[in-house]
This record gives structure tokens, sequence and C-alpha cells, in this order.
């Protein structure tokens, strides 16, 4: 099959690097794969690299006479024309979105999801959710908001956070997706998890088939490895267990740090070494804490390295879909404490791959983290069951077989 790929970043973000990992699976099974991107990694790949926002220079002069508000229609529009001509090129069997709203500023470029029903006119059309954005008014996770079931509108509680939009805005942005899923009858999603399709389901997508197919990893990198050489591979010097925070952005409100350094004070083990890696950085006051951060960490076997170097992953997020980071520090065997929230539970199970607390609170996180800490100090070991899980289930092979699946049922309804 030809199988193109639309996506706002080709491997930034756990939506492109999730993306990107797909991609590579489908190749040694026989596939081509062309991604079209916004921002493109400039390095090479196995799949084929088209930027849908190459800019001439009569673009580049009728923009700059344009005022702003008919320069963002004239982007939309540009946009949109030059997804439909390189599509008309490509002839692909299957198109496969991924994010339009995250990395390299892609909404400025006239990107939106009205470039879905480009797709839908050039192929059978499959939208990867990798948050909420897609059936909401703005926002990639709506909290404790539920606007997004009846619609979205001027009172946001976060117009501001990313990816921001005036308020006044909101509403025509949920309705625009609104007639969009309400048309696009064929139009069809897969969820990383059973919580994201369930939301998807109770809102925009409700008429719409929507499948569940978990996020694979490169297991031949994501392994086992000796702890003690992955300390000292890395440089750390180990005074009691080691926790590990892993995020792209450590200091996102959704990565949930704040609930984490307010947990830190309900923790009585001490020491501790708090091992960070991710954009940004974290500052507590609390004694015999002892940090060492790796700041963002873009080569998978050095991750591996982080991954295994700790005792325990600490992924406090009050929101999220299925975390990449939790499932690489599963594979590596090293077990996690998590909240009961969205696909979190689908990987963190209790007396296998790790601690789930009881509600999203300082105090509740502090009681797993101590949890965690007295078992393995009482010689529970999850590493096993943590990577024969892993081995089970998010095998990257197996991931692709399960799209593929659903392409060519896709492609064969069509024929």
């Amino acid at each position: 099959m030809h199988v193109v790929m639309l996506s706002d970043a080709e491997t930034k973000g756990g939506a492109g690097i999730a993306a990107s990992r797909l991609a590579e699976a489908l190749h040694p099974l026989g596939h081509r794969v062309t991604r079209i991107v916004h921002l493109a990694s400039g390095q090479d790949h196995s799949w084929s690299t088209l930027s849908l926002d190459s800019d001439s220079s009569l673009r580049r002069v009728t923009r700059a006479m344009l005022p702003s508000q008919m320069r963002k229609a004239f982007e939309m529009q540009s946009a949109q024309q030059r997804l439909d001509e390189v599509l008309d090129i490509l002839s692909p069997d299957v198109v496969n979105v991924h994010n339009l709203h995250g990395y390299g500023a892609a909404r400025r470029a006239g990107w939106s999801a009205g470039l879905i029903k480009i797709c839908t006119n050039h192929a059978p059309t499959v939208w990867t959710l990798h948050d909420m954005w897609s059936f909401t008014g703005r926002c990639a996770y709506s909290y404790d908001c539920r606007k997004f079931l009846t619609g979205c509108d001027a009172t946001c509680p976060t117009p501001t956070e990313h990816p921001a939009l005036a308020p006044k805005k909101i509403a025509r942005a949920w309705e625009s997706r609104r007639q969009l899923l309400s048309t696009e009858h064929g139009l069809v999603a897969v969820a990383p998890c059973r919580w994201m399709a369930q939301e998807a389901q109770a809102g925009l997508w409700a008429s719409h088939r929507v499948d569940v197919i978990p996020y694979g990893l490169p297991l031949n990198v994501y392994r086992p490895l000796d702890r003690v050489l992955a300390r000292e591979a890395l440089g750390i010097r180990v005074r009691g267990p080691v926790l590990l925070l892993a995020a792209d952005d450590l200091t996102e409100r959704r990565k949930g740090m704040s609930v984490f350094l307010g947990a830190l004070q309900f923790v009585s083990q001490r020491p501790l070494t708090l091992l960070t890696m991710g954009a940004g950085s974290l500052t507590h006051d609390e004694k015999e804490i002892f940090p060492f951060h790796l700041a963002y960490v873009q080569d998978e076997h050095r991750k591996a390295l982080a991954y295994n170097a700790a005792d325990i992953l600490v992924h406090p997020a009050p929101v999220d879909n299925l975390p990449i980071v939790v499932m690489e520090s599963i594979a590596c065997g090293t077990p996690v404490v998590a909240f009961p929230i969205g696909g979190l539970p689908d990987l963190v199970r209790p007396g296998q791959t790790g601690w789930i607390a009881d509600v999203v609170s300082a105090q509740a996180l502090a009681s797993g983290i101590q949890k965690a800490v007295n078992d393995l100090d009482r010689g529970t070991d999850l590493r096993p069951t943590c990577r024969r899980i892993a081995e089970t289930e998010f095998d990257i092979d197996l991931q692709a077989r399960r799209y593929l699946r659903l392409y060519r049922s896709l492609s064969e309804n069509v024929h």
C-alpha cells in the first residue's frame, strides 16, 4: 500500500515520534510511506517527506499585502490548495492524519481541521487522536471542562494555553469541527487508549468508527539494561532510590510537575535521587533530595539509559492519553507511579507494572511513591513483568499490523 501521513511535525513531540515509529514499522512490511509535514526533520528516513508549506515569492508578496484577517483566510486556502495538489500527484491508498495543531506554528501557516476534507476527497482517511483537539473548540485536553460535549464557546477556561485561540473564535472552531464530522461519514478515528475513544465518541465522533490501537515501541532499543552500568554511563551519583521524571517540557502544566513538587513534602523516604529528563527544570527546597538533570534527550539509546538508571518513573500528569514515556519506561523494566487518569490504567497495573494513586492529589501521589519505595525495599521486583507485558502489547510490529488491517479494510470498501 501507499500510505500518506499528514502531521504538523515530522519527528518532534509525542505525536511526531509516534507517527514516525509507525511509518518506520510499515517499511519492512513492504509498504510505501510519504510524510506531508509542516516542520520537517531535515534528516534521511525510510519514508519520503514533503513540506506542505513551501513558500513561493508570489505567495510571500501576496500575504504581505493583505490585512491580517484576510491573510489568515489566504493561508488556509493556500494550505488546502497545496494539499489537494500534492495528494492528486501521490494518489495514496489511504491517508493517516496525525497532529495538525502543535509544533512549527502549523496553525499560523493555515493548517486547520479543514485539511481533513481534502484528504477524504482523495482516499480513505484515518485520524489518529493523539489528544482531544479534533473534537473540542481549541484545547488538546479539557481537564474538568465538559463543554466539548455540547459546544465550546468564549467561556473556555484555558484559552491562552497551547494551542491558544482567542475566546471569540472558539465557538466557531467547535462548530467547524461539528460540521466536518457530521458530513464526513467515512472518516475513521484511531485512539491509542480506551479513554480517548470513549471521550471522542461521547462528543463529536459519536457517529463514527473509533478503533483503539495502542502505540508501539522499538523494543530492541527500549529494553532492560544493567542498572549500575546505566547509572555509570550517565554519570549519576546515587543516593537513595532514584525517581525519574520525564517529559518533553517539564514546565508544561499538563505534565503535573507542580503536583509532584507538592507531593515531595509528604514522602518520608530520604535520601532520594531525583533524575529529570526534558526541557526546562524543577526547583525545590526539600532536604536530602539530590537532583540530576539530563535536559532534553533526543537520542533514543540515551533515553533508554535514563529509564534503566531509575528505580521508579513518576508520571504525575493530571490528564493524558497513552504517554509514550510510561510505555518506554515499562519496556525498560522500570515500573511507574501514576494517577488513575486517561490511558494510564491501560499501562500501569498494580503488582505488574507499577502503582496507581487513588485520586489526583499531591497526598495520593506521595502515598503511591512511598508504597513503591517500600515495596522495592522489601524485594519486590517488577522488571520481569514489565518487560513481559511490553513484549506482548507494545511491539511496534504489532501496532503496524493492526493499522494495516484497518487501512486494508477501508481501501477494500472503496474498491
